[in-house]
């Protein structure tokens, strides 16, 4: 087990919950030396969010800048988790941070980055943006840091507040903490308005979907991370294979249904829809205050939540021709349609780029179609693809009737990406194309 000793200000006597929470709490303040060394333990992880420069960052640096001796009233400080807090003599806590999905930063982010890359700064004058980056230097430096800090030590005349959770003594209180921990988290986190997605996230709703994207994909589950792909993306289309299961009373009579035409015009209709499918007892188990996906139909539905965002990348490359197919015209002379620039497919499953920049409307009733091609296999208690949508000859859709209402409605990728009669069509087309 990988220990840390640091010291602590002033008192470090540990709250017990009047209520009678199995979880203690700690309130103190630290020098930056002793931040230099819980940094150097202690990762965000546990967070939701994702700390970068911004105003926030520039506002705590001012404060370092120019009064110095405020930080402590001035700032939250950090809110520090750990399974195991140890009360030492002269002001010392012996705290430990081997379990990275329960220990760690969890809240105060910002304040953590800010004071890590402004130390960096004066130290070694070199400018760090991002999290991962800072965390990489303050790894490799870390026995640099502590030597010139020490050396220039007076320059730092600040102090850090921070809050320790950590579970009692009691029995279970391990088991308490690990179920208090996400919820805890995110009240602390609400005061930036923590999105559903960053909730989810937390507590698990998509860890199934990120073992099976996160070697093909770049997608941003928490906010702030890196990435090239929004989570809402990813999560409102494999929602459609759990509107599929709803439509065939494969999930839990009391979960309300989702139109596909959300998946278009309100994904966070499709988050708040995915998250309540994830969280329902019949679908998932809480351990250790994560929900853990038990339900054969749904496992198998969001397995295919991949294949759905190769065939969207493809379609968007092929629409433009399956119009010119469909009946005459040029879709590049559509006022919505930008034809003088190309543009990259937005999941990035193909280098190969189109040659209009034009709205996902325009095809969206499509992919939603998809669940025409999707079958029940009631002996295994899972749902596939009758045909897989990318073995699909696209060439053979026939998109005469879909491109004429097109025209019906002006062009207007709003109006077709939000008209129930475009996924009547999509829905038509696909059944006729596997019939």
């Amino acid at each position: 087990m990988s220990k840390l000793i640091i010291r602590l200000n002033n008192s470090n006597s540990l709250q017990t919950s009047p209520e009678g929470v199995k979880i203690n709490k700690l309130v103190s303040s630290i020098s930056p030396l002793n931040f230099i060394k819980l940094l150097h333990k202690a990762d965000n992880k546990v967070n939701p969010r994702i700390a970068n420069v911004n105003r926030i960052t520039k506002s705590i640096h001012e404060t370092l800048e120019t009064s110095p001796e405020l930080l402590l009233f001035k700032s939250k400080g950090l809110l520090v988790a750990t399974e195991s807090c140890k009360i030492l003599d002269r002001n010392r806590v012996e705290l430990t941070f081997d379990n990275i999905d329960y220990e760690g930063i969890m809240d105060g982010g910002h304040n953590t980055f800010a004071i890590a890359i402004y130390l960096i700064d004066k130290l070694f004058g070199k400018s760090i943006k991002k999290w991962d980056e800072c965390k990489i230097f303050w790894e490799e430096n870390y026995d640099e840091i502590l030597a010139r800090f020490e050396k220039d030590s007076a320059n730092f005349p600040f102090s850090i507040p921070i809050e320790i959770i950590t579970p009692n003594d009691e029995d279970g209180s391990l088991e308490e903490y690990y179920d208090y921990l996400s919820e805890i988290c995110s009240a602390r986190n609400n005061n930036v308005q923590l999105t559903e997605t960053a909730k989810g996230n937390q507590v698990g709703y998509y860890d199934f979907l990120k073992e099976k994207l996160q070697l093909k994909f770049e997608i941003i589950w928490k906010t702030g991370d890196n990435g090239k792909i929004k989570s809402e993306d990813v999560i409102s289309l494999a929602a459609l294979p759990l509107i599929f299961l709803k439509n065939n009373d494969l999930l839990p009579d009391d979960l309300k249904s989702l139109s596909k035409i959300n998946i278009y015009s309100q994904k966070s209709k499709c988050v708040d829809y995915f998250n309540s499918v994830l969280e329902h007892e019949k679908v998932s188990e809480v351990k250790n205050g994560k929900h853990i996906l038990v339900n054969k139909y749904v496992e198998s539905a969001l397995s295919l939540t991949e294949d759905i965002l190769i065939f969207f990348d493809q379609l968007y490359l092929e629409f433009p021709n399956l119009y010119h197919e469909a009946v005459p015209g040029k879709f590049g002379r559509i006022t919505a349609v930008k034809n003088d620039v190309k543009s990259k497919v937005p999941f990035n499953t193909t280098n190969e780029m189109c040659n209009y920049q034009y709205s996902f409307g325009f095809f969206m009733p499509l992919i939603a179609g998809l669940t025409e091609i999707m079958e029940i296999d009631k002996k295994n208690d899972t749902v596939k693809w009758k045909i897989n949508p990318n073995s699909l000859d696209l060439a053979q859709l026939d998109l005469t009737q879909y491109v004429n209402i097109i025209k019906l409605v002006n062009f207007d990728p709003q109006r077709i990406g939000k008209g129930e009669v475009f996924y009547k069509e999509a829905e038509s087309i696909f059944s006729k194309a596997i019939a």
